[in-house]
């Protein structure tokens, strides 16, 4: 069709050439007007041959395209009938499991009555001897725990009135140990003040001892200082003595302040004599002192030695006594514990042997029931047969079940690689899609 139209023009410009040829001085532009209408007919026909091989690829796409959808359905399809297949097998097994285990559970009921029935004399006999023994059992087990709780009331009965005699028993020794624990406490609390006593004496001894020989000290440099005055003045006097030339008012007025200095010497020893005497005799105080607080301490020390050895003999004494007492207490206490533990024995003893007789009685009762129904055992016998006959029909059902799948499977198992090799690809591109977008 391009073709077509590129002679067509070619037709039209050849005629306007013509006519241009005839027509005065007009040659030049008809040529011109001819060369650009070949060059536009020339790319149209360049655009029609790439459309049309672009239409070519499309529609090869388009077929090929549709091939795979239908490979891709196809493949959907087979796995849809598989899994429906295996459906169908694993519901057609279950059923026939569970017939099996209702087919087994009748058969052992079956069992379990003709058991019964052909022992049904000896299973009466036996049941009827068990339960009249469990019976006796029961009931001598009721009266011996009957026994038991009068004999446990009694016990302790005795065990109160124990406890309450010899709490009254108890009560005065219990008292006097009190008692002396607290004249041994009072006794020890006066041999502490006793000692603080003697402490403090021996103080005031110290303190009149320092006080002594501060007094004697004293005394002793008022003293020197006194003579070495009285020397002095003695030295000056004989200096005036020696010298002719001295005057006699000076000597006398030196032999004056002599003599005043000697009666200080006098007065300054009689000091000493005195602040010795009185020293002295503070210190025998304080010392007569300590040595009575030392009396004292060692009369009350006598004293709380005593009064802790007759504590701690009371306290024996209670002690032996309490512990007399709680070992008649404890005896008649493990007697009562031993009857609490027979009656216990006895009530599980009462309840195993009624267990036992309710054991027995239903025995009994079943074995009765099944003797007196025998159609019911026959019933029975028909339902088995008939379920066995089901089962049957289900194992067959089942292999087939078991054998389609597994041809079908095979059948479809290159189809089915197919699906899921193409949908693995889907999944790789679109994740390649998404990673490119999300990178860049």
């Amino acid at each position: 069709m391009a073709w077509g139209k590129g002679t067509k023009g070619e037709r039209s410009a050849a005629g306007r050439g013509k006519a241009a040829t005839q027509a005065k001085g007009s040659d030049a532009a008809t040529g011109g007007d001819a060369i650009g209408r070949d060059a536009r007919d020339g790319a149209a026909q360049a655009s029609s041959m790439a459309v049309g091989a672009a239409s070519a690829a499309a529609g090869a796409a388009a077929g090929a395209a549709r091939r795979a959808g239908r490979g891709i359905a196809a493949g959907l399809t087979a796995l849809r009938d598989v899994r429906d297949a295996a459906r169908q097998h694993s519901s057609a097994k279950s059923q026939m499991e569970s017939m099996e285990k209702s087919l087994e559970a009748q058969r052992a009921a079956l069992e379990h009555r003709e058991s019964v029935e052909g022992s049904y004399d000896s299973i009466v006999a036996t049941q009827a001897a068990a339960l009249e023994a469990a019976q006796k059992s029961a009931a001598g087990a009721v009266q011996h725990a009957a026994h038991l709780a009068r004999e446990l009331q009694d016990l302790e009965a005795r065990l109160a009135k124990m406890r309450a005699d010899d709490e009254q028993a108890l009560r005065p020794y219990r008292q006097l140990a009190e008692s002396a624990k607290g004249r041994a406490d009072d006794a020890a609390r006066t041999v502490a003040e006793a000692k603080r006593g003697v402490r403090t004496a021996e103080g005031q001894v110290k303190d009149a001892m320092d006080r002594r020989e501060q007094a004697i000290a004293s005394a002793n440099r008022t003293l020197d200082n006194s003579k070495a005055r009285q020397r002095k003045v003695q030295g000056e006097l004989d200096k005036l003595l020696a010298d002719p030339s001295a005057k006699r008012d000076a000597i006398a007025q030196v032999r004056q302040e002599l003599a005043v200095e000697t009666s200080h010497v006098s007065a300054a020893e009689a000091a000493v004599t005195r602040s010795t005497a009185d020293a002295q005799s503070s210190v025998d105080n304080t010392q007569t002192h300590l040595w009575t607080q030392k009396q004292s301490l060692e009369s009350a020390q006598r004293e709380a030695e005593s009064m802790q050895a007759e504590a701690r003999e009371r306290r024996d004494e209670y002690d032996h006594l309490r512990a007399e007492a709680s070992a008649r207490q404890k005896k008649l206490s493990d007697d009562i514990d031993g009857h609490k533990a027979e009656i216990e024995r006895s009530n599980r003893l009462r309840d195993g042997a009624r267990a036992d007789a309710g054991r027995a009685r239903d025995l009994i009762a079943e074995a009765r029931s099944i003797h007196d129904t025998p159609q019911a055992t026959e019933q029975l016998r028909h339902s088995i047969a008939e379920r066995e006959r089901a089962l049957a029909v289900q194992r067959a059902q089942v292999e087939e079940l078991d054998r389609s799948e597994r041809e079908l499977r095979r059948r479809t198992r290159a189809t089915r690689l197919a699906v899921l090799a193409i949908l693995a690809f889907v999944v790789v591109v679109v994740a390649a899609l998404v990673a490119s977008m999300l990178l860049g």
